[in-house]
């Protein structure tokens, strides 16, 4: 009588050892562009077909400075591209890869010389909101406050388009619109007091512009009020809607709550009662 097969030996014999039959199957292994090598064969032509050498960086830093954008603009693995074709790249995608150079070399360099200063603010474009302080520091350092102006004009794009349609008050130290609700500036670094501010905006002149442009019914809440909100706009009424970390609590002082109230009484010819300010 034969005997009868185990289970797995007879499943073994009919199908038979079936990882002796299948041919394993391949991984595509993806092909890298080899950037760093590239580079490096190149970097000397590129600096010079993209007009750097005014920069006056050692090789290992033009290195630094280009490598993440070169690895951008390489194109396919497959293909070694000439450098002209990466220039042409560099000027189609300008506004791209030039801010990438510009915060490098900011990384790159601890103190800045006049020529670094001059090529970040050219191109620093949206990152000027992370790297104003230090722009600021170092315009300040090498007695170049002539690109002060242009640093505030590009903070004050960037901050529209990145975080509100209204700026924040400016900084009477800095002249950057960019005071918090604290009133600590997120360029210089100065704290603001509410004196220094008031004098600076000349606070009077802007209060009696405000009371003048606003309706009895509104003039008369502002009355029961011991502050006003102020941004880059102007004075607002406690009562709007608040820009979180821009508008600013200005308290009013005694004679500028009689301003209002005097104001008030010439404007609209009604009588106040005395009543108890708030700050809320």
């Amino acid at each position: 009588m034969p005997k009868k097969k185990e289970k797995g030996k007879e499943v073994a014999e009919v199908g038979g050892d079936t990882s002796s039959r299948v041919a394993p199957t391949k991984k595509k292994v993806k092909k890298e562009a080899d950037v760093n090598g590239w580079l490096d064969k190149n970097v000397d032509e590129l600096v010079s077909a993209l007009g750097l050498e005014y920069l006056g960086l050692s090789r290992d830093e033009y290195l630094e400075i280009l490598r993440r954008p070169v690895e951008l603009l390489y194109g396919s693995p497959t293909t070694k591209p000439d450098v002209e074709t990466i220039v042409k790249r560099f000027r189609r995608f300008s506004e791209n890869v030039y801010p990438l150079i510009a915060v490098a070399l900011l990384n790159l360099k601890e103190d800045l010389k006049s020529e670094h200063l001059d090529f970040i603010v050219n191109n620093i474009g949206k990152a000027v909101l992370e790297y104003a302080p230090k722009l600021y520091k170092e315009a300040v350092r090498l007695g170049r406050e002539d690109v002060l102006p242009t640093l505030r004009r590009l903070w004050r794009i960037a901050w529209i388009e990145q975080h509100s349609k209204t700026l924040p008050v400016t900084c009477p130290k800095c002249l950057f619109n960019s005071l918090t609700k604290d009133m600590y500036c997120l360029v210089c670094g100065s704290v603001v007091t509410e004196k220094q501010l008031k004098e600076f905006l000349d606070f009077r002149e802007l209060l009696k512009n405000y009371v003048n442009s606003v309706s009895c019914e509104e003039l008369k809440e502002l009355t029961r009020y011991d502050y006003v909100l102020l941004n880059n706009n102007g004075i607002k009424h406690p009562k709007e809607v608040r820009e979180e970390g821009i508008d600013i609590e200005v308290l009013l002082s005694n004679d500028e709550k009689t301003l209002i109230r005097q104001k008030y009484r010439e404007l609209c010819g009604d009588e106040l009662r005395v009543e108890g300010t708030s700050r809320y």
